[in-house]
């Protein structure tokens, strides 16, 4: 069965299997884009709202921010390609994965000092962090397996 230039089989009108497998990919990496991206710039924006909310200092959101926006955007431009690099994908996962179970440590031994409010959001965006890795790295593996 052959393909056509828009990744369709001639034979079922169907997505070519790598294609759908990228496309998973992209979907999940644009979601992690979009997600880090925002919340980067709310720590941005937002640092001494969100400081007076988590009760922590504001100077650490700063920093955080400014990493999550560059990093959001990294992730947004490999959402970005027809083909997500392997090498690209790999990285954000295992950033992803490094910065979830570094949140739960900072929420065990409560480094920034945060209330309850501060460690219950830490604990969730670590949830959320895992998640968008195992996403990444199941679509990858996908897209491997189609190729």
């Amino acid at each position: 069965m052959t393909t056509t230039a828009h990744g369709s089989s001639r034979l079922t009108d169907t997505p070519a299997p790598a294609t759908s497998a990228a496309t998973l990919l992209r979907r999940f990496l644009a979601l992690d884009a979009v997600v880090t991206t925002g919340n980067g710039i709310i720590y941005l924006a937002f640092s001494s709202w969100v400081a007076t909310l988590f009760d922590v200092s504001a100077t650490p959101l700063v920093y955080i921010g400014i990493f999550l926006t560059a990093f959001g955007l990294f992730v947004g431009s490999l959402a970005l390609s027809k083909t997500p690099s392997a090498v690209g994908t790999t990285i954000v996962a295992d950033a992803n994965i490094i910065w979830a179970v570094g949140s739960i440590v900072v929420a065990a031994i409560g480094l920034l000092g945060s209330n309850t409010w501060g460690t219950l959001w830490t604990v969730a965006q670590a949830v959320v962090v895992g998640a968008f890795a195992g996403l990444q790295l199941y679509g990858l593996k996908k897209l491997k397996a189609a190729q």
